[in-house]
């Protein structure tokens, strides 16, 4: 999986401001898209937005805030350095596990994909957390099994990253601009779930 190394699993990851960008700008919630309103709503100033929105112009994936090409987009967004951290874990039944955490979350990748798109079988559970939660997960998941490579990964990330997450069948799970990209940066079976959700999302 294309994320850092487990050993780097540490409370505290540096922001993307390029990736609030574009998840601003996939958004799938936001009818009267601006350049103002991109930089408001992923927290930077309206030049630096506006220098990142004209390459993507320059490039033709935009024109103004209309997204030309949405492949284009998550390609380069993909593309980027991947700056999340994780830890692995080992946990029988982590479905019956996870419906008892008591902690904020959003699921991602497999598990997400399956619950939206029902394109791949949900053989990892992969889920964002907050940095300040990251001990409390720690001692929860390791009382429900062993820590190391498994079926469940907790990552860090900028909080941004739970922009417009929302519930499916009563699970937290990522936006859906959010879940493409990083079944994208995936790869395999579960980029071709990414082309699926493209299409049907942003046709």
């Amino acid at each position: 999986m294309k994320v850092n190394k487990q050993a780097d699993f540490l409370p505290s990851t540096y922001g993307d401001k390029v990736e609030r960008i574009y998840r601003i700008l996939l958004s799938r919630k936001i009818k009267k898209m601006t350049w103002y309103r991109v930089a408001k709503e992923a927290g930077v100033g309206y030049s630096w937005a506006y220098r990142v929105l004209k390459d993507l112009e320059k490039g033709r994936v935009i024109k103004g805030s209309e997204i030309r090409d949405p492949k284009a987009l998550f390609r380069r967004w993909a593309g980027r350095d991947d700056r999340r951290v994780y830890r692995d874990y080992n946990i029988q039944d982590p479905a019956k596990v996870l419906k008892k955490a008591k902690m904020d979350y959003a699921f991602t990748g497999y598990f997400a994909e399956n619950l939206v798109g029902h394109y791949v079988f949900p053989r990892f559970f992969e889920l964002y957390i907050h940095r300040e939660d990251a001990a409390r997960w720690h001692r929860f998941l390791s009382e429900s099994g062993y820590v190391g490579k498994g079926n469940v990964q907790v990552m860090l990330a900028d909080e941004h990253v739970f922009f417009e997450r929302g519930k499916v069948d009563g699970w937290p799970v990522v936006s859906v601009q959010q879940l493409i990209v990083d079944l994208y940066r995936t790869g395999a079976e579960c980029a071709e779930a990414a082309d699926l959700l493209v299409e049907k999302e942003y046709r």
